[in-house]
């Protein structure tokens, strides 16, 4: 009888939050900085994790509205493809499979190799006839709500602060991803969403949707095919079938084979200058995983695995510097995993700053005023237009660009 009575009540609860996030994106689609304002309010109150999910829904939203403020087609910008090929989809009639190698639907031909990606957009394009705002919905989904809600279950099983998980999401959403070359990297950037389910699913240990995503990451994006790999090995570690020497040992050999392949297949590849990450950027985020090494490695353990999949990670962005485009790709991937040396700092802070009865609000507001402050000056610094900054954008509405295809 106690069982069933549990049971009810917990169903109920879970009715509860489905209507509570239907309410969400309605209240985050009228006004999604107010909505974040809100959301915030309601965790700090009631410091309960469901409400959690509110926050990267919103700023998601809030996204959306300051891209469609943006210049979107600059010179070298790959937005013009992804655009041309989206609306020539919704009039396409010769069916998905004989779009690739048609070099009259885009600018550039679609790869047998990665149909994933080509098959959502192409399903999204025949669903609402080519209207391009719904493309930009789900890219920016992809993008930022799967690596967040994986943060925040992470945190959850890990029991981690809320505010401090709270922190880890905003840094993963305001700093860690570049606005400026988003639009350049879009094929990657949803790939590296699959990669972030397939690490996930390494942490709890299921090798079998570890693998599944770990195949849809690379029929996204091929480049994955590295990262995916040092996945499946830590997983095989996890499992104590390999020992973690192995795992280092095969990890070179890996990256060293991937950057030898990379040079007999792509010898004229462009040089590119990622203008998102200067020395100094790059030199903060060695500092900092030196730092987490320090901190794991001397003072507390309890996160050891993690950085041991830093390391991993590390090694094979090491490697890619032998050429002047992989780093690109690799430090792109890293921005979907950076979140896991703050997780290592900010826990250890926390735990440090534990006798201080507000500390966490003190992690969480610095983290708040910092991350902001970083978006902005993205927003403001960047090669491409925006018709603002950040305070411009903090009352403007999706309900605005309804209607407006471009």
């Amino acid at each position: 009888m106690n069982n069933q009575i549990h049971l009810d009540t917990e169903r109920k609860s879970n009715i509860g939050f489905l209507f509570f996030y239907l309410l969400v994106l309605l209240f985050s689609f009228v006004s999604p900085f107010l909505s974040f304002m809100f959301f915030t309010i309601l965790i700090l109150y009631t410091k309960n994790y469901n409400f959690l999910y509110a926050i990267p829904i919103s700023l998601t939203f809030f996204f959306m509205v300051v891209n469609f403020n943006r210049d979107f087609f600059h010179f070298g910008n790959d937005l013009v493809w992804y655009y041309s090929y989206f609306k020539n989809f919704a009039d396409y009639q010769s069916g998905f499979f004989s779009s690739f190698g048609n070099d009259d639907l885009a600018d550039v031909s679609l790869k047998f190799s990665e149909p994933f990606y080509h098959l959502l957009v192409y399903l999204s394009s025949k669903l609402t006839n080519g209207y391009y705002p719904f493309y930009l919905f789900w890219v920016h989904c992809f993008i930022y709500l799967i690596p967040t809600f994986v943060i925040i279950s992470i945190c959850k099983l890990e029991r981690v602060s809320i505010l401090v998980c709270f922190s880890l999401v905003l840094f993963q959403m305001l700093v860690f991803y570049d606005f400026g070359n988003a639009y350049n990297l879009i094929r990657q950037q949803v790939a590296s969403s699959l990669m972030i389910i397939c690490f996930y699913f390494m942490y709890v240990k299921n090798i079998k949707l570890c693998i599944l995503f770990s195949v849809l990451a690379v029929l996204t994006h091929n480049s994955t095919i590295i990262v995916v790999a040092l996945i499946l090995l830590f997983c095989l570690y996890n499992l104590k079938y390999i020992s973690y020497k192995y795992v280092v040992w095969l990890s070179c050999m890996l990256s060293l084979f991937y950057v030898i392949a990379y040079f007999k297949i792509n010898d004229n590849y462009e040089n590119l200058n990622d203008k998102s990450r200067g020395v100094f950027v790059q030199l903060i985020d060695l500092s900092l995983f030196i730092l987490s090494m320090v901190i794991v490695f001397f003072y507390d353990p309890k996160y050891r695995n993690v950085y041991r999949f830093l390391l991993i990670f590390f090694i094979a962005l090491s490697f890619s510097y032998a050429s002047s485009f992989l780093p690109l790709r690799f430090l792109t991937f890293y921005d979907s995993f950076k979140w896991l040396v703050y997780f290592i700092l900010l826990n250890y802070i926390s735990s440090r700053l534990s006798r201080y009865k507000y500390s966490d609000y003190f992690i969480l507001f610095s983290s708040t005023f910092l991350a902001f402050t970083y978006f902005n000056l993205k927003l403001t610094y960047t090669d491409y237009t925006y018709n603002g900054t950040f305070f411009d954008f903090a009352l403007d509405s999706p309900i605005f660009y309804l209607g407006i295809n471009l």
